[in-house]
């Protein structure tokens, strides 16, 4: 079977793929439409559909299951070569679809009406359609329905067209202000009659205000951003507004990072740029201030994810360097002895041999939970690296911790499954402890746990080893 094209098939296509309506999911304001379709014609099927290069997408259904056909039997695609209504009352009687097979089938096709869906451009991009399996005639009062139901899907794909032209025009309007940022210092006459054209569909706030602070410009992106209305905002100090800590003074085309506040009194993280301008003789600053709220939470994000270990979740080594110091001196502060302890498994790399670095992988993510679970809150663990581990107790009694470093070696001995595996696993634990009126480094302190470590690994493994003091005391 053939089907015929359009001489604006080019344009059409390309005003079908802009819009981005196919392969998307159902949506109540097509679906809404076919639903109505079916009521009020007492047809058992409709469809929105879309013509692609080669198919027929359905965006919205009823009485079908299909999502798509080939071009090659779609009665839309004769649909959209028309600017009137395309209504076929049985469909075994027209030879362009006699033959085609959702009408040879049992109970297939046998009543047809569609209307074109076109841009405001005049592009068809699809149809409106009412099917029925049995062949009938259509009303004037159906007819005139189903054209009314069509023009609610024209009115959508229209809204479409505005918002992806929107999207367009801020992100020229945004490209614009940049250009103006750097072209201010000799270009302020210029500046001034061209912020007055695009200022208004700015993505960042703009605000301009005299030399006591008084607003005198306020732009519907200030608006969004800090809730106040315009008519609200003008001609009031700026200070009583948003910025009660002051003003930044800057006059540098360079961002300032500051605290502003909303109209319902939260506080809202912004990147303010400030220019004084002199017009007439008068003293005028503009400002452009971005909201950076969700850069801001990325960049706390970002932190967080380079002191977690991926693996267990865990801290990682670089934040056990940044605790460990602080833990130190928390001991010297409150007189209250610190732990550490280093703990390395034993036979860990015959389970990576045995089974796979995936069970070693699971087994280390095991591990790192029962130590958590095993320690209080306050505690810290970290994952030093591979199949090491560090325990900062603070405030603990010195004469309690090799007994908790022993039932640690304990419960990592129980017996533990990871899919289809039983493991079995022990630990060597080195501990360190630190005293307020010790002098040496974290990094010695980590070293001496270390060694301690190494110490119950050479005599035997699954034991703990408590380090010489650093003055060399046992």
């Amino acid at each position: 079977m053939s089907y015929p094209i359009a001489p604006d098939e080019d344009a059409r296509l390309a005003a079908l793929y802009e819009l981005e309506l196919l392969d998307t999911p159902d949506e109540p304001a097509f679906d809404r439409v076919t639903r109505l379709v079916t009521k009020l014609l007492s047809v058992p099927i409709s469809t929105v559909t879309l013509i692609d290069a080669k198919r027929q997408w359905i965006k919205s259904r009823v009485g079908v299951e299909t999502r798509e056909t080939s071009r090659d039997v779609a009665f839309c695609a004769y649909t959209i070569m028309a600017t009137e209504p395309m209504v076929v009352n049985d469909a075994r009687q027209d030879p362009r679809f006699a033959h085609n097979p959702f009408v040879t089938a049992a109970d297939g096709i046998r009543f047809y009406a569609g209307i074109p869906l076109c841009t405001s451009k005049g592009l068809s991009l699809g149809s409106l359609c009412a099917i029925d399996t049995k062949p009938r005639a259509i009303s004037e009062n159906q007819l005139a329905a189903l054209k009314d139901l069509a023009a609610i899907v024209t009115d959508e794909i229209h809204l479409r067209e505005r918002l992806v032209l929107e999207k367009k025009n801020v992100y020229a309007s945004q490209q614009a202000l940049n250009e103006l940022h750097r072209s201010m210092e000799c270009q302020i006459e210029r500046r001034t009659n061209e912020l007055n054209l695009v200022i208004e569909s700015a993505y960042d706030a703009y605000i301009s205000i005299d030399a006591h602070d008084v607003i005198l410009d306020w732009n519907r992106a200030a608006e969004m951003m800090f809730g106040w209305p315009r008519k609200a905002a003008l001609a009031r100090p700026i200070t009583q507004l948003i910025f009660p800590a002051g003003l930044p003074t800057a006059n540098d085309p360079a961002a300032i990072e500051f605290m502003a506040r909303r109209y319902d009194g939260n506080e809202l993280p912004v990147e303010v740029r400030v220019k004084k301008l002199m017009i007439e003789g008068r003293e005028r600053r503009s400002l452009f201030i971005h909201d950076i709220t969700e850069r801001q939470q990325l960049e706390r994000l970002r932190d967080q994810q380079a002191r977690e270990d991926v693996l267990t979740k865990l801290p990682n080594r670089r934040a056990l360097d940044e605790r460990l110091p602080q833990a130190m001196a928390r001991t010297r502060r409150t007189e209250q002895p610190l732990a550490v302890l280093f703990m390395d498994l034993d036979g860990f790399k015959a389970i990576n041999d045995a089974h796979g670095h995936a069970v070693g992988d699971e087994l280390l993510r095991v591990i790192a939970k029962r130590l958590v679970q095993a320690v209080r809150e306050t505690d810290y663990v970290a994952r030093w690296a591979g199949d090491e581990f560090v325990l900062l107790l603070e405030g603990s009694d010195p004469t309690a911790i090799e007994n908790l470093a022993n039932k640690l070696v304990q419960m990592i001995e129980e017996p533990m499954t990871v899919g289809d595996a039983a493991l079995n696993v022990s630990v060597s634990i080195g501990v360190a402890m630190y005293l307020p009126a010790g002098a040496e480094t974290a990094n010695e302190l980590l070293k001496r746990a270390d060694v301690a470590m190494y110490d119950a690994k050479h005599f035997g493994k699954a034991q703990v080893r408590i380090a010489q003091s650093a003055d060399g005391a046992c």
